[in-house]
């Protein structure tokens, strides 16, 4: 995950929780080289091979990183979690098949260090966790209109340009896909599955290291992360107050 998503992520806890009891204060990065360092965990090889094989490791290893490194002033648990649940989501996860209390009790005993005797075997430990505790879902897309589409694109240098009934979008100077327009005047939104196909076809998707955070910007991650605020907020909560 990137660090400008887990900092994204702290940022909106700290304005979730800015008038509570409990409000993350002071909130920001304590030391960037171990934020980066938590970040890029995932992603580090061994031997030429991956040093986390699959998506349940890779998040063990973010979860854990975060919370072990301490890389903000506070909030660390509660960041910790809300990255992993997304970074799960964004692999078409959903952790739900653990209760509240499981879920809490399960993030106290990682930053604590209790839950196995050695270490060397947390990672494991909660993969396994994971992997137990997730279903597979399909995660939707967002609608987006003629503008918002060239927006987004914009970001990875494509340009989407309007050429009458059709819009062609350009990379270096060459068409690489033609875009019917939708509606009067590109008005009308292009639906999920559309979005979803036009990313696959441009390699704008998490395989490809582009999350529904970068793609959608900060309004996108923040409607996915009130989502599990929504669901999960008695978690959040309790890990306030240790």
């Amino acid at each position: 995950m990137r660090t400008g998503t887990v900092e994204e992520i702290h940022n909106f806890l700290s304005e979730y929780y800015i008038n509570s009891e409990d409000p993350i204060s002071p909130p920001g990065v304590k030391d960037v080289g171990l934020l980066e360092s938590a970040c890029a965990r995932p992603f580090a090889s061994a031997g030429g091979q991956d040093a986390f094989g699959d998506v349940y490791f890779k998040a063990a290893a973010l979860f854990h990183g975060i919370i072990s490194n301490h890389c903000f002033y506070n909030g660390n648990k509660r960041t910790a979690l809300l990255s992993a649940l997304y970074f799960l989501s964004e692999h078409n996860l959903w952790l739900e098949k653990c209760n509240d209390e499981e879920m809490f009790e399960f993030t106290r005993q990682v930053a604590a260090h209790e839950i196995c005797e050695k270490r060397d075997d947390e990672i494991d430990i909660i993969a396994d966790w994971f992997n137990r505790n997730t279903r597979r879902i399909v995660k939707g897309e967002k609608p987006l209109n003629f503008s918002s589409l060239r927006e987004s694109l914009s970001q990875f240098d494509f340009q989407l340009e309007d050429e009458g009934q059709y819009a062609f979008i350009y990379k270096n100077g060459e068409i690489v896909e033609k875009v019917l327009k939708k509606g009067k005047q590109g008005m009308q939104e292009y639906d999920q599955a559309y979005i979803s196909e036009l990313r696959k076809r441009l390699d704008l998707t998490p395989e490809h290291g582009i999350d529904s955070a970068r793609f959608y910007g900060q309004k996108g991650l923040n409607e996915d992360l009130n989502e599990f605020m929504k669901l999960r907020v008695k978690v959040f909560d309790w890990l306030a107050k240790i």
